[in-house]
């Protein structure tokens, strides 16, 4: 079955390339002010039982990645950098489709949320395995 996909007015191609810059360079704004004057909570499941969920460290890593620490926020967690480039891959195939492309990539193939799905529960065995895969404090 062929599907054509119509392009989207001028207007709506100018919302899809601006309006993402301008909501990142929003929540950049926010972050920036929410670690400078708020503190955050401990992760609740890390305090009750020593574990590191999936979660664990992702504060961190944002908060090293609005201080331009690329690699501590690797450090902190690994798959939040997984999740930046899905949504990066989701985002150009939607400038694409506003543009009258389709193009197919591995997101889109069947059963991409169960690899997805297993390779969080995999990273998340690890790291509570491997002390190197672990979050570590911030002294900014």
């Amino acid at each position: 079955m062929i599907f054509i996909i119509k392009p989207c007015k001028t207007y709506q191609k100018i919302l899809v390339l601006i309006l993402p810059f301008a909501l990142l360079f929003l929540c950049y704004l926010i972050c920036a002010f929410a670690f400078k004057y708020i503190s955050l909570p401990p992760c609740y499941i890390h305090h009750f039982t020593g574990l590191y969920c999936p979660g664990c460290g992702a504060t961190r890593a944002v908060y090293a990645l609005v201080n331009g620490d690329i690699l501590l926020s690797l450090r902190q967690n690994a798959f939040l950098a997984v999740g930046i480039v899905i949504v990066l891959i989701l985002y150009i195939q939607f400038v694409l489709r506003a543009f009258g492309k389709k193009i197919n990539t591995l997101i889109n193939m069947q059963g991409f949320i169960w690899i997805m799905f297993a390779l969080l529960i995999v990273y998340t065995i690890l790291r509570n395995i491997f002390p190197t895969l672990a979050p570590v404090e911030i002294t900014y």
